[in-house]
């Protein structure tokens, strides 16, 4: 105990002898003392990584129910990094609601996810998102359960586990010619056993087997007694010749006092064989640094770069990926790989295959369970990321893939359950190969007005000449998709107004986009929108009746944005009636003679407005009459058949039709004539088939002037023509 300790518990004895202390509060200060100090002593092991020292610290105090929720965050969390999910879950759950922090939080979504919990983890993560919306791996991994059942559903790979493993933890296996090397913490039989705090179990040392002709392993031994240190040694590659090799190691610090728990960074050092076969001394590459961490290194086929793992300064989190080119002897500046693959966790153990694909494990992307494996595709735009799939990858952790040149076979390491041990080493054949797709977009247009093509079906064959998309445009006229690598791709496409086009398009490494231009076949046709007085909103669905003068009749909808388009006959005359319920009636002509080929917009020269049938709103029809008689015209028979055709789409509708004159002439004859011509119209719809208790006429005669031309007034013929109307009033609904 320290001496702040002792101090305090000697002051408080003494309290309790010369100031009359009850025991009782006495004994309640003791235990919230020693609780504090027993906290202490976990929260020091927590902190110093020594996370099974710190769990059996924590744990007295949990299983007594003396741990504050505040704290059990930190149990949870030493639970987990030890791999032990289910205590990891049971402890985080015990905790009260808002006492984890954002990374416990977070950690506890994880371990959820790790114990197959895809539901549960879905709702954390939202939680975790919402609190730390500028953390990419909360975006990454939203609503994640129905990506991960489908990556679940699909079996990738064939893998076995290798049979030397053992009971400790195998990793990060690595193939030279005909010998694998790998990381162990099995036991190696010397006289002073050395443990590290993290899980108290041994250091790591460098292991390799050969690989026999039947596929087989011989029995693991110690790579080399020389390249052995006090703590950590590996993981390890190897130059393409076998001459040059890279450890990672941790560094060693002489200020550390004994029993003192700690953690090491790691570092990377580089050794060449000698001639007698042997290992130079270890040498550090400039870029290590005590204040970070370096490792996992791993060297491209030509020696010209080094991958490795950092969690050094100006990086997206915790460890990220580097690279650093080398030119002989000389390094350059690491560069963080970006994060198109570095998120705010751990990513490492890269790798480079075929392609210059990298492989990595993660924590921070989209995956199943605790470390994923990932695919990274170089392209034009950076690096495309995917998930490895199953079972390479499970709800465990996966992590440390090695792949063999034929880019089919490999080697990986994974903690799941049915191994022999902690983590163990696995083989693995591809069964069905990640894909990494190009992305292309192509754009249709015709070639003579440049206009853009909209839904229109485009089919993409490859070199071979199988179809490899059938998409169709969009309303701007694109179409977008994912190929395969392919040297070219032909674009066909038979559009009714168009004539066949067929155009073959070359794939370099930049073609991302491609522009189709059809030629138009000779035709006539109209588009437009229909839209809503007084506001000029597209009116959807309104049915569009268009009849030639020869009778032909052509019908079609307005799409939900209120546009159309339709094709038309040369030299023809239409009637076009627009309809829709709870709206009036709209009547247009329009002629193809005389006119050029192509479409018209008709919103250029006509207006195409409807107005909503609400009670009381009036409109005017143009019926006109003989001059002095009642009877319906064959040209007034056409505004009345709309004035029907309303009425049949609105059952529950009841109108007045009221007929009004001019000034000219009496009142009393301009009355009765007006009466008569109301009850005319009125008349005829009832002959079409509406009823007659829906219909009110009334004549008004003179009585409703819309200008200034009473009796005694001097007006042109136009302005009395504008008196002498026809209007429709919704009279209840």
């Amino acid at each position: 105990m320290s001496n702040r300790y002792k101090s305090i518990i000697l002051f408080l004895l003494l309290c309790f002898v010369f100031e009359g202390v009850s025991s009782q509060s006495f004994k309640q200060k003791l235990d919230s003392l020693y609780s504090s100090y027993r906290i202490d002593r976990a929260d020091k092991a927590f902190d110093n990584m020594a996370y099974k020292k710190a769990i059996d610290r924590y744990e007295k105090m949990h299983v007594k129910q003396q741990l504050p929720d505040s704290v059990k965050g930190k149990l949870a969390m030493a639970y987990f990094k030890v791999s032990d999910t289910q205590k990891a879950e049971e402890v985080f759950a015990s905790a009260s609601a808002g006492s984890l922090n954002e990374e416990e939080l977070f950690i506890y979504a994880q371990t959820l996810k790790y114990n197959g919990k895809y539901s549960q983890a879905d709702d954390l993560m939202n939680q975790y998102h919402k609190l730390n919306a500028a953390d990419s791996r909360g975006e990454k991994q939203l609503n994640a359960r129905p990506v991960i059942e489908k990556i679940l559903s699909e079996e990738r790979y064939l893998i076995e586990e290798v049979d030397f493993n053992s009971t400790e933890s195998d990793f990060a296996p690595y193939v030279l010619k005909d010998e694998l090397f790998f990381s162990s913490a099995r036991d190696v039989d010397f006289v002073i056993k050395r443990e590290y705090a993290w899980k108290e179990t041994p250091y790591l040392n460098l292991f390799n087997t050969r690989i026999k002709e039947d596929g087989d392993f011989s029995n693991p031994k110690i790579f080399s007694s020389d390249m052995r240190s006090m703590y950590h040694d590996g993981p390890v590659c190897f130059s393409a010749d076998g001459e040059e090799m890279f450890l990672t190691r941790n560094a060693y610090h002489t200020m550390l006092k004994k029993g003192e728990d700690g953690y090491n960074n790691l570092r990377i050092l580089r050794s060449t064989k000698l001639i007698d076969g042997s290992w130079s001394k270890p040498e550090e590459l400039p870029f290590n640094n005590p204040a970070y961490s370096c490792g996992h290194a791993y060297l491209v086929a030509d020696g010209s770069k080094l991958y490795f793992t950092s969690d050094m300064p100006g990086g997206f989190g915790g460890a990220d990926i580097y690279y650093v080119e080398r030119n002989g002897d000389s390094w350059g500046e690491p560069v963080n790989m970006g994060a198109q693959i570095n998120t705010e966790g751990e990513e490492m153990f890269p790798f480079e295959g075929k392609n210059e694909q990298v492989y990595f494990a993660s924590n921070g992307h989209l995956g199943v369970g605790g470390l994923d494996i990932f695919v990274a595709n170089k392209s034009i735009d950076g690096y495309q990321v995917k998930n490895m799939g199953y079972p390479i990858n499970t709800e465990k952790d996966d992590f440390s893939l090695y792949m063999m040149a034929d880019g089919i076979n490999g080697y990986f390491a994974s903690n799941r359950e049915g191994g022999k041990g902690d983590d163990d080493i696995y083989r693995f054949k591809v069964l069905k190969e990640i894909a990494f797709k190009r992305p292309l977009n192509g754009r249709l247009i015709d070639q003579n007005t440049k206009q853009i093509i909209a839904h229109t079906p485009v089919e993409l064959r490859g070199p071979d000449g199988a179809i490899v998309a059938s998409l169709v445009t969009d309303a701007n006229g694109i179409i977008s998709t994912e190929l395969e690598e392919m040297a070219s791709v032909t674009a066909i496409v038979n559009a009714e107004d168009y004539f066949p086009y067929e155009e073959t398009v070359q794939l370099d490494t930049e073609t991302t986009e491609f522009e189709l231009a059809l030629v138009p076949r000779p035709y006539y046709g109209i588009y437009g929108s229909v839209f809503l007085l007084p506001d000029m909103t597209a009116i959807p669905n309104v049915t569009m009746k268009i009849q030639s003068k020869s009778g032909a009749l052509n019908e079609l909808s307005t799409g939900e944005d209120g546009n159309f388009k339709t094709k038309l006959l040369a030299d023809t005359e239409y009637d076009i009636v627009f309809t829709k319920k709870q709206f009036f009636t709209k009547r247009v002509n329009y002629s193809t003679v005389g006119r050029d080929t192509g479409y018209v917009n008709l919103n250029e020269f006509m207006e195409l407005e409807l107005e909503e049938a609400v009670v009381g709103k009036s409109i005017e029809i143009n019926v006109l009459y003989d001059l002095g008689k009642w009877d319906i015209r064959e040209d007034a028979a056409v505004e009345l058949d709309d004035m029907v055709q309303f009425l049949l789409d609105n059952p529950d509708i009841q109108i007045e039709l009221g007929s009004h004159t001019d000034a000219r002439g009496s009142q009393s004859s301009n009355q009765r004539l007006s009466q008569k011509r109301a009850e005319s119209a009125v008349n005829y719809m009832v002959e079409k088939g509406i009823s007659q208790d829906r219909m009110t006429a009334t004549g008004y005669g003179e009585t409703r002037l819309k200008n200034k031309c009473a009796d005694g007034v001097r007006c042109s013929e136009e302005e009395h023509q504008a008196n002498r109307r026809t209007e429709v009033t919704i009279v209840a609904m």
